[in-house]
């Protein structure tokens, strides 16, 4: 308990803070973007990006981490509702979504309890850096539309190939692509040039002050983010149906150990190259 917090130190607490605030900006469009491939409305995912973090960063042993709304957890999550035939921010999403997240954590409390930390040892870099790899070239994949006007996409390969195509001769804005090219391409440049600078909270930063003083997207009918609804969410008990239970179980396994490796062997980079151990009960802990 409290692991964490007693890495803190004075002497790196100001790079802390600063880097938490960078962070969290940067985690605002994330967690949206992120919480919409899992299949719901975006201010869930701004939600679940506060709380399950700092309880992680009170249970975890590790003072360097990677914890947050996460790419591939997402796409699973979303992978699975279109695998039943639910649509992403749908009321069966919202029904469904939350089975998939309790099997998940009691997923991770087992392998907390059989000591799975060791046997992510056996999962070689390059198998995992493979996986994340595809699982991210799909996320690209579902959000380019996104780049020059379009709405995102779902399915394989073949029908992410279809919409883009699709969507480029129906919704293309010039504007919009001028944009978003504009915007990768500065961070892109910040990053080689002036890494120093936090690139993508900047170009953030300075496109929602441009929007809000000169409504530059109303004007050249560029899309923007759809109004968050304000407040929690509807508190709810998950439907443990049989049918709900048993999608769940199966989807929240590849779920666990996916969130389990990814995170486990982050951690033991940071660890190697710091010189320092974790503790692989404590993080699986601080998972669930």
């Amino acid at each position: 308990m409290l692991k964490g917090l007693r890495t803190l130190k004075k002497e790196t607490i100001k790079n802390d803070i600063i880097s938490g605030v960078i962070i969290a900006l940067v985690s605002i469009p994330i967690a949206m973007g992120y919480s919409q491939i899992a299949g719901l409305p975006p201010q869930y995912g701004l939600y679940g990006s506060v709380l399950p973090v700092l309880l992680f960063a009170i249970f975890a042993s590790s003072p360097q981490y990677i914890f947050g709304v996460d790419a591939a957890p997402a796409a699973l999550v979303g992978g699975t509702l279109a695998s039943i035939g639910i649509a992403g921010g749908s009321e069966e999403a919202l029904i469904q979504v939350p089975v998939v997240a309790f099997f998940t954590g009691i997923w991770l409390m087992i392998f907390y309890l059989m000591d799975f930390g060791n046997l992510t040892r056996f999962v070689s870099e390059p198998v995992m850096g493979g996986f994340i790899t595809g699982i991210c070239s799909t996320i690209i994949l579902m959000q380019m539309p996104k780049l020059f006007g379009g709405q995102a996409g779902t399915g394989e390969l073949k029908e992410l190939i279809l919409h883009i195509a699709g969507e480029f001769k129906t919704s293309f804005n010039l504007a919009s692509m001028m944009i978003a090219v504009l915007c990768i391409t500065i961070i892109q440049t910040c990053r080689k040039v002036f890494p120093k600078i936090p690139a993508s909270a900047a170009v953030m930063i300075i496109a929602a002050l441009t929007q809000y003083f000169t409504n530059f997207c109303g004007k050249f009918n560029i899309n923007t983010l759809p109004e968050v609804q304000r407040g929690l969410g509807k508190f709810c008990l998950p439907d443990f149906s049989l049918e709900n239970c048993y999608t769940g179980i199966l989807s929240a396994f590849s779920i666990a150990v996916v969130i389990a490796a990814e995170t486990l062997l982050a951690e033991h980079n940071f660890a190697s190259k710091n010189d320092y151990k974790i503790d692989d009960e404590s993080e699986l802990l601080a998972y669930r």
